[in-house]
């Protein structure tokens, strides 16, 4: 009788298997990095909060807080307008956290509405890129001194959010795909 006890352990000990996780490296931010989005995801929540409060009066925010919380929401409104400019290889992902226009002939051959739209497009969208960067280095020490921490994480964000195959600028200044 124990030795069939000992036979059942000893199958049902064999018979386990050990799955191993996948494990997935991907690239390391530095602290720093990591603060930017981290200060860039308040202002995202502040923008929802508000945006959720069923009235206007209960709330005081700053005119310099506004116009973030505003950038914020712009951001939002156009996502989908500055992704298609982006799969039409049209816009592009720059270092400084930034659109630029990747291809002027093909924003050129665009019908003249559809190429007003786009330059409206990526002129609110860089406006909102630079206020809410801005905040970001204004609101904290560290970023004082090194402004370029921000624009380079946004342009990890940013490049990060962006579709497949879309354009960005590389270290050397070529356009490349992503």
């Amino acid at each position: 009788m124990k030795r069939c006890t000992i036979y059942v352990i000893l199958f049902a000990l064999i018979s386990c298997t050990v799955n191993i996780p996948d494990i997935k490296i991907t690239g390391e931010k530095t602290a720093l990095e990591n603060q930017v989005m981290g200060e860039y995801a308040k202002i995202s929540e502040d923008a929802w909060m508000i945006a959720s409060e069923r009235s206007a009066d209960g709330i005081r925010i700053t005119a310099d807080r506004r116009d973030v919380v505003e950038a914020v929401r712009d951001r939002e409104f156009y996502r989908d307008d500055v992704n298609e400019l982006k799969i039409m290889g049209i816009l592009g992902e720059l270092r400084n956290g930034l659109l630029g226009i990747v291809d002027t002939g093909r924003l050129d051959r665009l019908d003249d509405t559809a190429k007003k739209n786009a330059l409206m497009v990526i002129e609110k969208e860089n406006r909102s890129r630079t206020l809410i960067m801005q905040r970001i280095i204004e609101t904290d020490v560290k970023f004082n001194s090194q402004p370029d921490v921000v624009y380079e994480s946004f342009f990890n964000m940013n490049l990060a959010d962006s579709p497949p195959r879309t354009f960005y600028k590389n270290h050397r200044g070529d356009w490349t795909r992503k």
